[in-house]
């Protein structure tokens, strides 16, 4: 008790700290001078969304204005995304890059790789800016690439009408939904089906059909870093974001009805690879350590559970939490240490069913919290509904 009582003291505390800090004003003018390199200083004259204007002295030493960058945010999968616009004097966006996110690092690691933000530069600021008008999004990313497309358009659409008054519309959020959404809610509804039926059959369909489409087709297995952007307050538009709602909302509701746990043994695209690869190459289960070194052992992912929140909180940034190393997998993207342990999480689940989940999954705590959760409710009903059996009797007994 006493441990728990100190882990959530500390938590508490490193949200204080994670929401005192500020990004230093220096980071922005050097992004300032990155989206906007004709400038040679800058001066504020918007504070929402943040805009300054760039200044460079002319041949007699008169002021030329350059353009404008504009810092706005957008929604993204693990929170705001925060990016700095360039946009010359004549509403053309010369330069795009991101300040600040929330994402697993993953998903920033594809954008990067495949130059996302070029799509923007040379477009005039009037344009239609969002995902799927002139906007390609990148697969493997697309909820990033969304947030980025909405914190480009907000800005310069605010520019264009601000300084350069012009008539510009904000582009309303449309609800998507799409083979991505209708997807994910069809592998819902095949597990509820099977979960009714008692079918083993039905179970194999689903997970495999998540490995594919959650996992390697869409990329959007459930992270920490998705429930430490919860925690942290950091919710994306239900519009654009309608799979993180049903992983984050749904799921959860439907586990504490149903009382199993429905995402790690029926959705979970890693799980499923764990369980594929041992019945594929192994067929039997090999046990390395008795049932009690196993308990024991499992205790490690608290505490990596525990270290990872703290880290997110603190940088205020939900990204940090995701260490799951399914992330390097589906995006296939990940630096050589990241890409050794994946290796060897494949390996060991081929001597352990499921390893990952059993040593080091954080979804495994959750669900159990939820189904514990579930339980005390239960057991709370029947000793409240014996007492009141107990009390009717009483009462009975003195009528007679």
């Amino acid at each position: 008790m006493k441990k728990a009582l100190i882990m959530t003291l500390s938590l508490i505390l490193a949200v204080f700290i994670g929401l005192s800090w500020v990004k230093p004003g220096e980071a922005v003018l050097l992004q300032a001078e990155e989206v906007l390199p004709e400038a040679q200083s800058f001066l504020k004259i918007a504070s929402a969304p943040l805009t300054l204007k760039g200044i460079s002295q002319g041949p007699h030493g008169e002021e030329e204005v350059k353009g404008y960058v504009v810092i706005a945010k957008g929604s993204s999968y693990g929170g705001p995304m925060v990016i700095a616009t360039g946009i010359d004097p004549h509403g053309v966006i010369v330069g795009t890059a991101i300040i600040e996110h929330k994402d697993t690092p993953s998903y920033i690691r594809v954008i990067k790789k495949y130059d996302f933000l070029k799509q923007f530069e040379d477009r005039k600021i009037t344009d239609p800016l969002s995902i799927k008008q002139d906007i390609n999004a990148i697969s493997g990313a697309t909820y990033s690439s969304r947030g980025i497309a909405e914190a480009i358009s907000i800005g310069s659409h605010e520019v264009a009408r601000n300084q350069l008054g012009l008539d510009v519309e904000d582009e309303e959020a449309a609800w998507v939904f799409g083979v991505r959404e209708g997807s994910v809610m069809a592998l819902v509804i095949l597990m509820l089906v099977g979960i009714a039926l008692k079918s083993d059959r039905i179970r194999w369909l689903t997970i495999a059909g998540s490995l594919v489409l959650i996992g390697f087709q869409y990329n959007t297995p459930i992270s920490l870093s998705n429930l430490a952007s919860l925690l942290m307050g950091y919710l994306p538009s239900i519009q654009q974001n309608l799979v993180w709602y049903i992983f984050l909302m749904v799921i959860p509701i439907l586990t504490f009805l149903i009382g199993k746990n429905l995402y790690c043994f029926w959705l979970c695209p890693f799980g499923a690879l764990q369980e594929l690869l041992a019945k594929v190459f192994v067929g039997k289960e090999v046990i390395c350590c008795s049932r009690g070194v196993e308990e024991k052992a499992a205790l490690v992912r608290y505490a990596l559970v525990y270290i990872a929140l703290l880290g997110a909180v603190i940088y205020q940034s939900p990204g940090v939490a995701g260490y799951e190393p399914f992330a390097t997998l589906f995006g296939m993207q990940g630096n050589i240490t990241e890409w050794l342990v994946l290796v060897v999480v494949l390996f060991s689940s081929l001597l352990m069913r499921r390893f990952w989940c059993r040593f080091f999954c954080p979804g495994m705590i959750v669900n159990r919290i939820i189904l514990r959760l579930r339980h005390h409710l239960i057991d709370f009903k029947r000793k409240l509904g014996a007492k009141s059996n107990q009390g009717c009797s009483a009462q009975n007994s003195v009528d007679q």
